[in-house]
């Protein structure tokens, strides 16, 4: 019987055994690319996050917007009265726009007292960076550390102002816009916050000697009168008081209504920090 001749096995070419090696290469070059995208997006993400190591603005573009914040506390607040308005600013601080700029000031009887904070940004909080490409503790140290926490202070030292006997309210609301760098022509998005109880009170202008919108702007005082405040929003925490010296109280808020418009704010929105 005759027997059946295996065939020879048919040898592998050199060309069949390189393309077992084909998908660790390209596994390969995939994971460099991947790593490669990852450091150039940090890198970007870093440039972009560069913040200026004093006002915490951004170094790219600069505050996208800025905040200033009037303090007029001539009269003590009531403990509600504070609470509110801490919460008030809290929650307006976390609804900015990271890289709005806040500077702050303050109602006071002597000009010397006028003025602005120190300029700061909002940085980015933890919650606006990817762990990825962040380190997401330090940014939120930078955050708390940084910036919540010295406006935080400034706030509560403004609002724990002493008693005064004049509130030369339109004075030191231009002395804070002047002492804010770049406010006056700045062309992004301001904001104006005053808390006060709008009682105007110095040689200017004084609702105590009677005074109204249609006095002030026939006095010699109305030529002072800056116009600083082209498209603003405005919001006032208006603080009640005693208004028993004055002749008619609704001349208060007319008076306001105009000098805003004349400034060239948008219309002022009044938030009335109660205590009953």
């Amino acid at each position: 019987m005759a027997r059946l001749k295996r065939k020879p096995a048919r040898r592998r070419s050199s060309r069949d055994g390189g393309w077992g090696a084909v998908p660790y290469v390209i596994g390969a070059f995939i994971a460099v690319g991947v790593l490669v995208a990852a450091l150039y997006l940090k890198g970007q993400t870093e440039d972009q996050m560069a913040v200026d190591p004093e006002t915490l603005c951004p170094i790219s573009t600069g505050p996208v917007a800025m905040t200033v914040i009037l303090f007029d506390l001539t009269d003590p607040l009531t403990p509600a009265q504070s609470k509110q308005l801490t919460q008030y600013l809290d929650l307006e601080i976390a609804n900015t726009a990271t890289g709005t700029e806040f500077t702050m000031g303050v109602v006071r009887e002597e000009p010397a007292d006028w003025g602005a904070t120190e300029p700061l940004c909002k940085p980015r909080t933890g919650s606006d960076v990817s762990q990825l490409t962040q380190n997401v503790r330090l940014v939120t140290q930078r955050y708390q550390e940084r910036f919540l926490t010295p406006v935080r202070d400034n706030i509560q030292r403004m609002i724990a102002a002493a008693a005064a006997k004049q509130s030369p309210i339109m004075e030191a609301l231009q002395t804070l816009i002047a002492d804010t760098p770049n406010f006056l022509t700045y062309g992004g998005p301001r904001k104006v916050i005053v808390v006060s109880d709008l009682l105007q009170h110095s040689e200017a202008m004084s609702f105590y000697r009677g005074d109204d919108w249609q006095s002030f702007a026939n006095s010699a005082s109305y030529s002072r009168l800056g116009k600083t405040l082209n498209g603003a929003e405005v919001t006032i925490f208006a603080v009640p008081r005693e208004v028993a010296k004055i002749k008619d109280p609704a001349v208060i808020e007319d008076f306001w209504l105009r000098y805003f418009d004349v400034q060239g704010s948008q219309l002022p929105t009044f938030k009335n920090l109660g205590d009953l």
